[in-house]
């Protein structure tokens, strides 16, 4: 028997992972405004939405810690996801702080063509690396504590099989080398978000007292 994670952290993960689904799609395509701004619902201030996105991953990873205690946390394979799930968040908030602060500096910084776009193939280098990484670590840990979630009930299951489906994505976007454009990075936030969801749902669903 152990202590049943709360309803808030279940909440806190469900409206953590819907604002996140909002901030994406208000993500803006550059820097400054141009041909290729509002792709999909109206542009939101780069910053705002790359500030607020970090504040989103801060939110679900401080739900997540429920869920840790609620699968056992000295087991081997909570220990292990609940690791590769902070480092790839943080690998994440890593690559909204290249785009969302570091690209506007350099903008501002300098009005050399050739420094600039020198300096943007590096910031896109970086933020494509910490995208790719974060994107592969979350899910792994989502994958691993599947054995656990099953355990769960229906929810569980839910979020068990989704945990597994996002890491068949991850695997197989790695192995077609393709990069993180604004469509792919929506796609991989709804995947992230259907398993995320059926966490939350699993905790808010638990019962008082219930066993493992």
């Amino acid at each position: 028997m152990t202590t049943n994670p709360t309803r808030a952290d279940g909440a806190l993960i469900a409206a953590a992972t819907a604002f996140a689904l909002v901030l994406m799609l208000h993500h803006p395509t550059s820097v400054s405004a141009g041909p290729d701004d509002g792709r999909l619902l109206s542009d939101w201030s780069n910053g705002f939405v790359h500030a607020a996105m970090i504040g989103c991953l801060m939110a679900i990873a401080v739900g997540l810690d429920g869920m840790k205690r609620r699968l056992g946390e000295t087991r081997l394979l909570t220990r292990t996801g609940g690791l590769l799930l902070g480092a790839g968040f943080l690998a994440l908030a890593g690559a909204a702080v290249v785009n969302g602060f570091a690209a506007g500096r350099l903008a501002a910084s300098t009005s050399d063509p050739v420094v600039r776009e020198a300096g943007w193939r590096t910031l896109w280098a970086l933020n494509q690396s910490l995208t790719s990484l974060g994107t592969l670590l979350v899910a792994l840990g989502a994958a691993v504590w599947s054995p656990g979630l099953w355990r769960l009930g229906g929810a569980g299951r839910v979020a068990a099989g989704l945990g597994l489906a996002i890491l068949a994505l991850a695997l197989w976007h790695e192995t077609t080398g393709g990069g993180f454009g604004l469509h792919v990075a929506v796609v991989a936030m709804v995947a992230f978000a259907l398993w995320s969801l059926a966490v939350a749902a699993t905790m808010i669903l638990a019962r008082d007292g219930e066993a493992e």
